[in-house]
């Protein structure tokens, strides 16, 4: 894989890459989202597009929301999803500081799976979610 360069999309640029992301993200979708909702938040700047990706391809896609819960302002990575995580993991430090300028108090994977946890060592289990 060729360096992979990460960067946040903005709106203007969605539908150059829109296609190219719907099958990263699709398998990241929870109970309830669709990949309509999300082209649509990302449409009303509720969310933010973030992409990985080489000279040839588009490797990762991420989407990031501001939620408040507690009286505390979070930035949730809501879905990712890709290949070669190693070649663009280290981009989450970004993420984290464009979430500190827009005064986030703290960063939440609300539904990261369990083998996110040895990836990112050093962010903490609040709960966990069981269903059946």
């Amino acid at each position: 894989m060729n360096k992979v360069q990460c960067t946040g999309v903005d709106d203007t640029y969605l539908g150059l890459v829109w296609q190219k992301v719907v099958p990263l993200l699709t398998p990241a979708l929870g109970d309830g989202d669709t990949i309509e909702n999300v082209l649509t938040q990302l449409f009303l700047k509720k969310a933010q597009l973030w992409i990985g990706a080489d000279e040839q391809n588009i490797h990762v896609a991420c989407v990031t929301e501001i939620i408040h819960r507690g009286g505390r302002k979070y930035c949730n990575v809501w879905l990712a999803g890709g290949t070669g995580v190693n070649n663009w993991l280290w981009y989450l430090d970004t993420i984290e500081e464009w979430a500190k300028a827009q005064d986030c108090d703290a960063m939440l994977i609300d539904r990261a799976r369990t083998g996110w946890k040895r990836l990112l060592s050093q962010y903490k289990n609040d709960h966990i979610v069981t269903g059946k």
